[in-house]
C-alpha cells in the first residue's frame, strides 16, 4: 500500500499528533526513570528536631539494639512473693467453688480481730494477718454471718470502718452483720441462726470456753481458735477433768484462723515452719 492510500485515510495532521504524543510520553518515561534512581540518592536524610541524629536506621543497626534488649518469658507475670502471706502456698484457688455452700457464723474477736489494747473500753482493733483474705474467700462460697461482742457503741463504729476499709462489706451482706454485748446474747444469735459450723474466739476477757460446751451439742461444726499455750492443755497426756467435756469430734481447735480447716478449703495452706 502506498504512502499516498495511507495519507487519504488519516490526515497528515492526525499522523504528527500521534507521533508528537510517543515522543513526550518516551521523554517523561525517561525523566521519571532517572528520577527514580538518580535524583532521589542525592536528598539528604531527614534529621530530628534540633539537630539530633538522623531518625533513620540500618537493618544492622536495629538488629544489634533488638539483641541488646532483654527477652522476656512467655505467660503472665508472676507476683512478687513478699511477707508471711507469700508464704500461703498456693493462695485462694479455683477448687473452691467445688465447696459446698454452708451456712458459717464467725464471731469476730480473737479470730479475725485482736485488741492489743489492755482497757476494754478503748479497743484499738486491727485484723489478724491474712483474716480478712480468708473471710473474704469464705464469703465467696458460704452464707457468713458475723459477730461481733461489743463493749461501746465507740467500738461498733471502730469495727464498722475495719469491716469498710477491708473491702469484706463488698462480700458479706450487711444486715448479716450483728452485735451483741452478752455471752449469752452470742448464743442466742447462732441458735436462731442455726449454722452448720460456728468459729469461736471469745473476746478479751474470755477465751469462748463457755460458748463452745453450750453450742457443741446443737451445731455439727464448732471451730475453736485459741492460743497456742492453752490449745496445748487439751493434749491427752495432760488433760484435766474439767477439760473432757469440750472436747468431742465436732469440735476442731486452732491458734488461727488461716490454719483451720475451712480456710483450707478455700484453698489456703500455711508452710510447715509457720505452723511450728
Amino acid at each position: 500500500m502506498s504512502s499516498t492510500t495511507v495519507s487519504r485515510r488519516f490526515p497528515s495532521w492526525l499522523l504528527r499528533l500521534v507521533g508528537y504524543s510517543s515522543l513526550a510520553a518516551a521523554i517523561v518515561s525517561l525523566a521519571l526513570y532517572w528520577y527514580r534512581h538518580y535524583g532521589s540518592k542525592r536528598r539528604p536524610p531527614p534529621r530530628a528536631e534540633g539537630g539530633g541524629s538522623s531518625l533513620r536506621r540500618t537493618d544492622s543497626s536495629l538488629n544489634e539494639a533488638q539483641q541488646q534488649q532483654p527477652r522476656s518469658s512467655p505467660g503472665p507475670a508472676k507476683p512478687a512473693n513478699n511477707g508471711w502471706g507469700a508464704r500461703l502456698l498456693g493462695g485462694v484457688v479455683g477448687g473452691s467453688s467445688k465447696v459446698k455452700r454452708k451456712r458459717i457464723t464467725v464471731s469476730l474477736k480473737n479470730v479475725v480481730f485482736w485488741n492489743p489494747s489492755s482497757d476494754v473500753n478503748s479497743p484499738n482493733h486491727a485484723f489478724h494477718e491474712n483474716a480478712a483474705a480468708v473471710m473474704d474467700a469464705l464469703a465467696k462460697v458460704h452464707e457468713l454471718y458475723l459477730i461481733v461482742h461489743l463493749n461501746s457503741e465507740e467500738e461498733q463504729q471502730q469495727v464498722t470502718h475495719l469491716l469498710e476499709k477491708s473491702g469484706l462489706l463488698a462480700s458479706v451482706d450487711s444486715r448479716k452483720i450483728l452485735y451483741c454485748s452478752t455471752e449469752e446474747g452470742k448464743i442466742h444469735m447462732i441458735r436462731h441462726i442455726e449454722p452448720h459450723i460456728h468459729v469461736e474466739g471469745g473476746w478479751e476477757l474470755d477465751d469462748g470456753e463457755d460458748i463452745v460446751r453450750k453450742l457443741r451439742p446443737f451445731v455439727q461444726k464448732v471451730i475453736w481458735v485459741i492460743t497456742r499455750r492453752r490449745r496445748s492443755s487439751f493434749n491427752q497426756a495432760k488433760l484435766k477433768a474439767s477439760d473432757q467435756g469440750i472436747l468431742a469430734s465436732n469440735v476442731e481447735l486452732a491458734e488461727k484462723l488461716v490454719e483451720t480447716s475451712l480456710a483450707r478449703e478455700a484453698g489456703f495452706v500455711v508452710a510447715e515452719d509457720e505452723q511450728s
